[in-house]
């Protein structure tokens, strides 16, 4: 069995994928779930998707067989970025089907342990009601998860803080963060000469996007009224560098976190009728 049949969940056969579900303990199954959207001037639309499978394979390639990773599921929930050409979307009522039933497929073979991980913001919604849906019907342990820091940066904060350079507001979208990503595992897709700092979201008292204070609600308006050409940060800012540390650091993290996310036991339920 060659190392890439290790993490690749659809590169096993029928007959070792039994052999896989029988272990001792289980490898965690990750579903990556991305999405084609604009990206700013400078990166292409494939960058949610291009950042999810780097990092996730890299993870499959380190985790010595702890981690399997299907095929990404590759578009989301982007109707309010249809007004930038070339962006793909799929209702929210699809998605959550979609993905809900990839996650069930795996359990009813005998996975135990799925993370559902997501790579664009607007699914995230769809990505904690399908893990959610795995539950209740299969009653398997199944968690959204992410490794993106623009989506959510809790596996990184502390790092994507203490190294960014362009200040508070500057990683949401096709941002400092994003594209020093790219920079790092792509750097033949990324257009610097066209990176710009856009911080077009805003930060009332009780609302923001990247800033230390906590928002009080969520919303999500139509890109083009705040971005001007999809950017929603400082792309500017993006070095290698930086994408190289922040990478690291989520393939090391994500791989200790499968590790402790598949030791949560299934416990049995109580009916108090």
């Amino acid at each position: 069995m060659t190392t890439e049949t290790q993490w690749r969940y659809d590169r096993f056969t029928w007959l070792e994928m039994k052999e896989v579900i029988a272990r001792d303990p289980q490898p965690v199954v990750c579903i990556p779930f991305g999405t084609v959207e604009d990206h700013g001037p400078h990166l292409p639309l494939s960058t949610d998707n291009d950042i999810l499978e780097s990092v996730i394979a890299e993870c499959g390639r380190r985790a010595s067989g702890d981690i399997l990773v299907t095929p990404t599921i590759p578009v989301g929930l982007d109707n309010h970025h249809m007004d930038f050409p070339g962006t793909l979307s799929v209702d929210m009522e699809v998605c959550l089907a979609y993905v809900s039933q990839v996650a069930i497929s795996v359990a009813r073979h005998g996975f135990t342990h799925i993370f559902i991980v997501n790579g664009h913001g607007s699914n995230q919604a769809i990505c904690e009601l399908a893990a959610r849906k795995v539950v209740l019907e299969t009653g398997i342990i199944c968690a959204n998860t992410t490794i993106n820091a623009a989506v959510n940066p809790a596996l990184v904060a502390d790092v994507l803080h203490a190294n960014r350079k362009g200040g508070w507001g500057s990683v949401a979208h096709a941002c400092e963060y994003e594209t020093a990503m790219m920079l790092h595992s792509f750097p033949e897709l990324v257009q610097m000469d066209k990176a710009q700092r856009d911080v077009g979201q805003l930060k009332l008292k009780y609302f923001n996007w990247d800033h230390p204070e906590p928002s009080a609600y969520s919303w999500q308006d139509w890109w083009s009224r705040f971005s001007k050409e999809g950017i929603c940060g400082d792309a500017s800012a993006a070095t290698p560098e930086f994408g190289a540390l922040m990478f690291e650091t989520t393939v090391t993290r994500f791989i200790e976190m499968a590790r402790e996310f598949r030791t949560i036991p299934i416990r049995p339920r109580v009916d108090h009728h």
